[in-house]
């Protein structure tokens, strides 16, 4: 099993949350509190760097929709990395593929170069 940790990077206007290893149940609570301290900050762009996670359950998808839905569903919440599999999930859930769903990007540096233009 991979240990779950996360960190945060300040890119000017964005805010980055990677986060690495598996996201469950029992690692839901320190990222849901990683995330409030970076909110605490009002970030002006948050993406959530999904590119190291290899394994994510629904709690982590909800707390990154809270944060989506917190923010405003709009460009200012963003994910990018996600892995083929992952993409699967966003997508059957709902999350991201249709009109209002959360924008997602190839890589970190697609999400801000091209996240820089919202």
């Amino acid at each position: 099993m991979d240990v779950f940790e996360a960190s945060t990077e300040h890119r000017p206007p964005f805010t980055i949350i990677r986060a690495c290893g598996e996201l469950d149940i029992a690692a839901e609570p320190a990222f849901q509190k990683q995330v409030e301290a970076v909110l605490e900050q009002a970030p002006q762009r948050l993406v959530f760097d999904l590119s190291e996670l290899r394994f994510l359950d629904s709690s982590g998808i909800r707390v990154i929709l809270d944060v989506y839905r917190r923010l405003g569903m709009g460009e200012r919440v963003v994910v990018c990395g996600l892995s083929p599999r992952l993409q699967r999930i966003f997508s059957v859930l709902g999350v991201t593929g249709r009109v209002g769903g959360m924008t997602t990007y190839a890589s970190l540096e697609d999400a801000l170069k091209y996240g820089s233009k919202g």
